[in-house]
């Protein structure tokens, strides 16, 4: 049964990434996108990996993609030509490294024979038994599967605490980076403005810095015609 839910569901995966790749719209391509990544969650799932599941439902859809639906959609003239149009030249490369990935894929998952100093991987792949009878006590696989949740946050916590802070400070700077960026634009706008506009009304109306006080009692003289 698991693995007719597999066949199937890796089908409608393929077709969604098939459709992302062929689509002619940008929407109608975020849309397979967000399609294709349910489906890793389905098959996480499978894998009675729920919690990668669940990551994945909100960190793939929830962000990343509804990001990228609002990105297409609050563009200007983001489907031009110039931006959906691929060169032919690039079809058959793109199919031959497709299929040498699939092969190598294939080759990879049929052969899995372990290496010397590690274990095969279909050994790896059996999962301990959940239910542990009582005064057992249970092996760390089978309390990290009972605790998914809890596993990856310790393992976040103590082994690879560094990775995750040094992640958090970059993303960090890059929101600081993207914030000063758009305050600087912000600035710089009413001073293009305010160009533009002394550029189109300077003609009529003249500058107060260019207009100078006349001395008190003096009077200018009319401009005498020109004697005929």
């Amino acid at each position: 049964m698991s693995q007719t839910l597999f066949l199937v569901i890796s089908a409608v995966g393929l077709v969604a990434a098939v459709g992302t790749i062929l689509a002619r719209n940008l929407v109608h391509a975020a849309l397979y996108l967000i399609g294709f990544f349910f489906i890793i969650a389905c098959q996480f799932v499978l894998l009675e990996a729920e919690f990668l599941a669940a990551i994945q439902v909100l960190v793939y859809i929830g962000a990343v993609a509804i990001l990228l639906m609002f990105g297409i959609m609050l563009t200007r003239n983001i489907q031009g030509d110039d931006t959906t149009t691929v060169s032919p030249g690039w079809t058959m490369p793109a199919l031959v490294a497709g299929l040498g990935l699939f092969l190598m894929l294939g080759f990879g998952i049929n052969n899995h024979v372990g290496l010397k100093d590690r274990a095969d991987w279909s050994a790896t792949v059996n999962r301990p038994s959940i239910v542990t009878r009582e005064k057992e006590t249970p092996s760390p696989r089978a309390v990290a599967i009972n605790n998914m949740g809890l596993a990856v946050g310790y393992e976040m916590m103590t082994r690879f605490v560094v990775p995750f802070e040094v992640a958090g400070l970059l993303l960090t700077a890059a929101l600081v980076g993207a914030i000063a960026l758009a305050h600087r634009e912000g600035d710089d706008e009413p001073a293009r403005l305010g160009a533009q506009a002394t550029g189109l009304h300077g003609l009529t109306e003249p500058s107060p810095s260019n207009v100078q006080a006349e001395p008190s009692g003096s009077r200018s003289e009319p401009l005498s015609s020109p004697s005929k």
